[in-house]
């Protein structure tokens, strides 16, 4: 396996390293560098450097004071990558390379260290330090520099990603070439997903970004985050500088203080937006389970239209379940209503489901399954006590299937949004509702006034009804389900409920108006909030280019927008082969929004993208 980094051996010697020195200033200053052998920036390489007898070369580099090296495996790397790693060996104030393969012919090389190099007693870091040196009769002088950011959020990958991920530029222009062979140049980004190529030659190549998981410089491994650009890259000396131009910022030299603060100060020849591309989706079964004896459940890997079952050594020419399907689809569950099912302990069934094959089809096989029912035991009574039979119904617990709790979005003197809407959910499928049993009153003063409203059974699950009415705003509110409301699929009834609420002021809220100057395709406005940036509100806009939101409490927001070219109503990563890039996101230029009770929030928004 190739590995970037190098090996890092120590080695102290007390005689040779001087003890702690007590008063005068602190030192601030990093070790400076002083000379090494062969020279930095040396032409014809190998005539110059010393060879030993089983092949290796040696270079040494030689610093004003003791040093320490940090962290080499993260920070050191060489460019064009070095295939059989450098062993680097630290004594007192001289790093010394061990280079033990060939080298390529007419190539600059690159050694980075990044800020592995710090002085003993302080720890100053000498920072992005180079040891630069030609193969050939002279020193390839452009640079090349760019950022990397996550498609989908426009941020890089951070500090605490400890999987660095490496640009790439490949003379091999095929696209295979990301598959298996290494690289010509390599550049790592840093914290803020800024990169600098150094001493690279006049060139076409192409380049590719990859999160590493591998530590081998291929992308070989599903889940690995990468990037691409649609061109390929003609370095210049027309267009790419020369390292002793000063006129622009390069990420290599500029701290992080004012990258941070001003990005666009830092030169980037190229942005390329990173993604995983999206597994090959596969149907399995997961897994399934029958925790309650009147249940079983059946979970999958994707979303499935239907499935067939069959309870094996049991005829019935009645309905014997209810079929209760989860919101995207991937879970199935089983009510059973038979009670003759409902008391056996081991149920054998036989499944019709849908799978992929070997050769991605999706077809459907039958398996022979047994789903198990193992009750909860009993606490045994204590030790030489005498039960009495105000302990024995103490201790009488209804089973699931002997019982009926109903439950509300809506929690008990909480606040309703007015964009709320009443949902009262069951732990039972719904056999039966009477409506006539639910009272929903407005509280004025110590008046109740009974509300007109509309219950609804929720179609797409078996245990969810809904409450509608005409929500008036800042009121208060009571709802009554009484205990013969709902009645399961068992004939179980409810406990009854009561709820008091309060409904918000309309002038709570504020509200959002966008006015694009164009439209080139739809557009997912969304409102966002936090670090996280949860969503909170979203809205397509295809046509017209005035996006509105309403009902907004008072807070900071961040707003995104998705170019959603394919108009499917979601972002889309991309895929190499394919040559399609992510869907390119982009945020507002301020990056937080304040709504205002009662007032309207304008905004004009220019597009980068057309």
């Amino acid at each position: 396996m190739f590995v970037l980094a190098a090996i890092v051996m120590l080695f102290e010697h007390c005689a040779r390293i001087p003890g702690s020195i007590t008063g005068g200033p602190k030192d601030e200053t990093p070790p400076v560098f002083l000379y090494s052998t062969p020279p930095n920036y040396s032409t014809e390489f190998d005539a110059k450097v010393k060879e030993r007898r089983n092949g290796v070369k040696r270079i040494e580099i030689f610093f004003d004071e003791f040093l320490q090296l940090k962290d080499m495996n993260n920070q050191f790397y060489s460019s064009p990558p070095i295939m059989k790693k450098p062993e680097i060996l630290l004594y007192g104030k001289t790093i010394r390379i061990n280079l033990k393969e060939p080298l390529l012919h007419d190539v600059t090389y690159t050694f980075y260290f990044g800020s592995a190099i710090t002085d003993l007693n302080e720890g100053n870091v000498t920072n992005d330090f180079l040891y630069v040196f030609s193969t050939g009769d002279h020193i390839d002088s452009l640079t090349f520099t760019g950022r990397v950011l996550n498609a989908f959020n426009l941020k890089p990958n951070g500090k605490d990603d400890r999987t660095p991920t490496w640009v790439m530029l490949y003379d091999d222009l095929s696209d295979s070439a990301v598959y298996k062979n290494p690289p010509i140049y390599v550049a790592q980004t840093d914290h803020l997903g800024f990169f600098t190529f150094s001493n690279i030659r006049p060139d076409t190549f192409r380049i590719f970004a990859l999160r590493d998981m591998g530590s081998n410089l291929i992308f070989d491994q599903s889940g690995e985050r990468i990037a691409f650009s649609d061109t390929l890259i003609v370095t210049d000396p027309r267009k790419h500088y020369l390292l002793n131009d000063s006129m622009l910022f390069l990420s290599r030299n500029t701290p992080d203080s004012i990258k941070e603060k001003s990005p666009e100060m830092i030169r980037a020849d190229i942005v390329l937006y990173q993604f995983e591309e999206e597994a090959e989706a596969r149907q399995y079964r997961m897994g399934y389970e029958r925790k309650e004896a009147n249940m079983m459940s059946f979970f999958y890997s994707m979303p499935v239209d239907s499935i067939g079952i069959e309870i094996l050594d049991y005829e019935t020419d009645r309905k014997w379940y209810e079929l209760e399907m989860s919101a995207n689809k991937d879970t199935v569950k089983y009510w059973l209503t038979d009670t003759v099912l409902v008391n056996q302990r081991t149920l054998t069934v036989n499944l019709h489901s849908p799978r992929t094959d070997s050769l991605n089809n999706l077809i459907y096989t039958n398996d022979t399954l047994r789903l198990n029912y193992d009750p909860p035991r009993q606490a045994p009574p204590a030790r030489g006590g005498r039960r009495d039979r105000g302990d024995e119904d103490a201790q009488i617990q209804l089973t699931p299937i002997e019982m009926m709790t109903i439950t509300t979005n809506i929690r008990s003197s909480a606040t309703m949004e007015l964009t709320d809407r009443m949902q009262i959910t069951t732990s039972q499928p719904i056999g039966n509702a009477d409506p006539t049993k639910i009272i929903l009153n407005e509280l004025v003063d110590t008046i109740k006034r009974p509300v007109t409203f509309t219950f609804t059974r929720d179609s797409a699950n078996i245990r969810r009804a809904f409450v509608d009415w005409n929500i008036k705003e800042d009121s208060n509110y009571e709802l009554i389900i009484d205990s013969m409301a709902f009645a399961s699929v068992y004939g179980v009834n409810n406990d009854s409920i009561g709820i008091s609420f309060k409904t918000r002021d309309e002038a709570y809220y504020g509200s959002i108006e966008i006015t694009f100057d164009s439209i080139p395709c739809p557009l997912i406005v969304q409102i966002l909030k936090g670090d996280r940036e949860d969503l909170i509100k979203q809205t397509t806009l295809s046509e017209g280019n005035v996006a509105v939101m309403d009902y907004m409490k008072p807070d900071t927001y961040i707003i995104k927008i998705i170019y959603d070219r394919n108009g499917n109503g979601q972002w889309d990563t991309g895929n190499y082969l394919q040559k399609i890039q992510p869907e390119r996101v982009e945020y507002y230029h301020d990056p937080e929004i304040t709504i205002t009770s009662g007032e309207k929030t304008e905004l004009q928004w220019q597009l980068k993208d057309r």
